[in-house]
């Protein structure tokens, strides 16, 4: 059994109806009716994702970003301890060794085999799966503290075709893991999207091509908007005459992007960043062209370069005629409900006396600034901070230190 020799040693949810496919194929099989349940977030509680890891017999193969919730964890430890092969592959880079340590160190001295994800990335995946027959492909970290008041979601699939392309992938990860070495091609099956490799197309594009497939309304919900390809596709919906409406959390560092679709025509409504009210971790966009083919995206990518790009993500498309309808209902309805209840962005007013906000502002990236936001600039204290950048330190556009952390949101602040 191999394990980590010493403790430290997770929606974009897309809902399309369009026709055409992406880089990855077209999903599911015209067979594939019962293959998609979705699990909506927070209201349906992780309950059900603990009783599939006590109901597994032979395997459990997990790839997370962030795993901190002794409830999984024991449930781990117990599957173990009654015949079942538990291998655990968890985040490293940058935050990762840190957040993931003690869940890391409590598994593996209790029979689990737990391994650090291949290095040269953030291993930003959430899937596991289930003795090869099942994978939940999902938005959500495995981290507690906020089960209650982040929306997020999951696909539970059993399309055979997928499952084995999961499996495969992950055990290719964890061979590079136990190298050391970065992770191999990811492997290839109709209806999911990889990153950084999605076979015969970046993640990026895939996405983009989803979003221009939309003819009459397009919706949109995702941690991060930084990526200007995925914006600006967004917004040449909108002046093609496309219903565009986005939900997120507030966060300045999206302003730019706002105010691009805003122009074009898009709606966007935003809940506060607070520690008590609803938070958008969920990435999603909802596509309709009026014929009754609309399609689910789901799963780990964020609308930003990184996570399109660099990231070890997974997402998985759905389609209302192979399988997907029941999963596309529940996310519409989520989506609605979220857009209803968030208020509607306006953009900044500048300062008195100060020049107007350029509707492209200049990114400010002196030498040693570090880390660069994903649309290029620098970090000011009290700034959002991403998942990617969880506990860790730089520096910030005025030269003074700050570090990401858990401040009522994840936020850049001051180091002592």
């Amino acid at each position: 059994m191999t394990v980590l020799g010493t403790c430290l040693a997770v929606a974009a949810v897309v809902v399309v109806a369009s026709t055409s496919g992406v880089a990855s194929g077209s999903a599911g099989h015209a067979t594939a009716t019962g293959y998609y349940r979705l699990v909506q977030y927070p209201g349906t509680g992780f309950a059900g994702f603990y009783s599939q890891i006590a109901h597994a017999h032979r395997t459990i193969d997990m790839e997370m970003y962030e795993l901190e919730d002794r409830v999984a964890e024991r449930e781990l430890v117990a599957a173990a301890a009654r015949g079942v092969r538990v291998r655990v592959l968890l985040d490293r880079d940058f935050s990762g060794a840190e957040a993931n340590g003690n869940a890391a160190g409590y598994l593996a001295a209790r029979g689990v085999e737990v391994r650090w994800a291949p290095s040269g990335y953030i291993f930003h995946i959430k899937a596991t799966s289930f003795d090869a027959t099942t994978s939940d492909i999902s938005t959500a970290n495995l981290v507690s503290k906020y089960y209650r008041t982040t929306r997020d979601a999951e696909i539970v699939d059993s399309d055979p075709a997928q499952v084995a392309a999961i499996e495969h992938t992950f055990s290719n990860d964890w061979v590079a893991g136990a190298s050391g070495s970065p992770a191999s091609q990811t492997v290839q099956a109709p209806g999911l999207i990889w990153s950084p490799n999605t076979g015969s197309g970046t993640a990026e594009a895939a996405l983009v091509g989803q979003i221009r497939s939309a003819r009459q309304s397009v919706d949109f919900e995702s941690e991060e908007l930084a990526d200007p390809a995925i914006y600006q596709a967004l917004a040449a919906d909108a002046r093609g005459g496309v219903s565009c409406r986005v939900v997120m959390t507030r966060s300045s560092e999206w302003d730019s992007a706002f105010r691009a679709i805003t122009d074009a025509g898009c709606h966007v409504h935003l809940f506060p960043d607070s520690s008590t009210g609803l938070y958008i971790h969920e990435k999603l966009i909802l596509d309709d062209d009026g014929t009754a083919r609309e399609s689910l995206l789901i799963g780990s990518q964020n609308a930003s370069v990184t996570s399109l790009t660099r990231n070890r993500e997974l997402g998985i498309l759905l389609r209302r005629g192979h399988g997907g309808a029941s999963a596309i209902a529940t996310a519409s309805a989520t989506f609605n409900s979220d857009f209803d209840r968030a208020a509607p962005w306006s953009s900044p007013s500048p300062t008195p006396g100060s020049p107007p906000t350029p509707t492209t502002p200049t990114p400010t990236t002196p030498t040693a600034c570090y880390p660069l936001s994903s649309s290029g600039n620098c970090y000011e204290p009290g700034e959002y901070c991403s998942d990617a950048d969880h506990g860790m330190s730089g520096v910030a556009g005025d030269g003074g230190a700050i570090v990401c952390e858990d401040n009522d949101g994840w936020r850049w602040e001051p180091q002592q």
